[in-house]
């Protein structure tokens, strides 16, 4: 598709009433997007489209210049690929109505790289368990160079994009939204988006600039954050959560799912809980969704207690629960000094994790 094509693509895109479904039939019914962008109103009502987005088009086609919008997209330094594409994610074309067209800044090339890319999705409203278990996983799935995507919201989305370039992984934001400033949502996050451009990720939407955050744009934002994935993990979700809906569409895509068991207490994993109860793939660790994906796990991922000194399986042991440093002194009756050398250490091996205030826990 050359550049005169894809601008009445983006056009129509900013026509209302004009979806995905209604841009396909057009463009099969009068060959290119440009021929639909000149039809005249007898023309578009034999086409088959919804008498609704016929309506639309004759009422903002004379005040939207084609030529001139595209060219507001590279002056925003925002790219446009069509699904013709050479760098249209592959598995996207394998949903069911995929975008006719992604819009999109950073490195494009982060959305057809070799690497199998993993969905971390939960909710916003965490716990600390929530946030370590999606910190511990990003991590690991991208020193195991996985792409980690996510629908850039608060909570265990905007911790598992910044987790992932912690490891100077890649990772892909999915908006719900336009990508402009005024029209990014959430607007907390737009600093992160930042930086997953800067530091070679994407952050992409299917919604051209300008589009407000519409509470239907974000089920549709989900299907795509499935349908460029091999696979979703619910990290933590409520019963009634958009990570669910994300794994229905996972379920439908015929992608794996995943999910990290929480509590039987907790509202926060009541969602993550259920999925497991229907089937979806019960997850320990990193290593779960690697074996899974036929992947072998590194040797981090893997290690075991027994290349462990004794004096730190120890301190493993009385971590199951919360512990601080004066707990654990008293436990084992040791000085204060090697007890935190030995944290330190077991922390940098991603084996513990400092919750603040001189108390730590195990994480694997």
């Amino acid at each position: 598709m050359d550049e005169h094509e894809y601008s009445y693509l983006h056009a129509l895109n900013l026509v209302p009433q004009v979806g995905q479904k209604t841009l396909r039939t057009l463009r099969e019914h009068f060959g290119s997007f440009a021929s639909v962008w000149e039809a005249n109103a007898g023309e578009l009502a034999e086409c088959g489209i919804f008498p609704p987005a016929v309506a639309a088009l004759i009422e903002h086609r004379p005040h939207i210049d084609p030529e001139k919008e595209f060219a507001k997209l590279a002056q925003a330094n925002i790219w446009m690929i069509a699904e013709d594409s050479d760098v249209y994610p592959e598995l996207l074309k394998e949903i069911p109505n995929p975008p006719a067209a992604l819009y999109g800044k950073g490195a494009v090339e982060a959305l057809t790289a070799h690497s199998i890319a993993i969905a971390l999705v939960g909710t916003r409203r965490t716990t600390r368990y929530g946030i370590e278990v999606a910190e511990l996983l990003a991590h690991e799935l991208a020193e195991a160079g996985i792409t980690v995507v996510s629908g850039l919201a608060t909570g265990i989305d905007a911790t598992a994009h910044t987790a992932t370039l912690e490891r100077k992984g890649t990772t892909i934001g999915i908006l719900g939204s336009g990508l402009d400033r005024a029209s990014f949502f959430p607007r907390e996050n737009w600093n992160l988006s930042e930086r997953i451009i800067k530091e070679n990720g994407v952050v992409v939407s299917e919604y051209p600039p300008g589009t407000p955050p519409l509470k239907e744009h974000f089920p549709q934002r989900n299907r795509i954050v499935s349908g460029i994935c091999k696979g979703i993990v619910v990290v933590e979700a409520r019963e009634k959560s958009g990570a669910l809906i994300t794994a229905r569409f996972a379920l439908e895509h015929n992608r794996q799912v995943f999910a990290v068991p929480g509590s039987i207490f907790s509202p926060t994993a009541r969602g993550a809980n259920l999925l497991i109860q229907e089937g979806a793939k019960l997850i320990l660790s990193t290593a779960d969704i690697l074996v899974e994906l036929g992947i072998t796990p590194a040797a981090t991922l893997t290690a075991t207690r027994d290349t462990l000194s004794e004096a730190d399986r120890m301190l493993l042991d009385l971590l199951e629960e919360p512990q601080t440093i004066d707990t654990l002194k008293q436990a084992i009756s040791g000085e204060t000094a090697p007890l935190i050398a030995s944290l330190s250490l077991l922390e940098l091996q991603g084996r513990v994790r400092n919750l603040g205030a001189g108390t730590y826990q195990r994480i694997m």
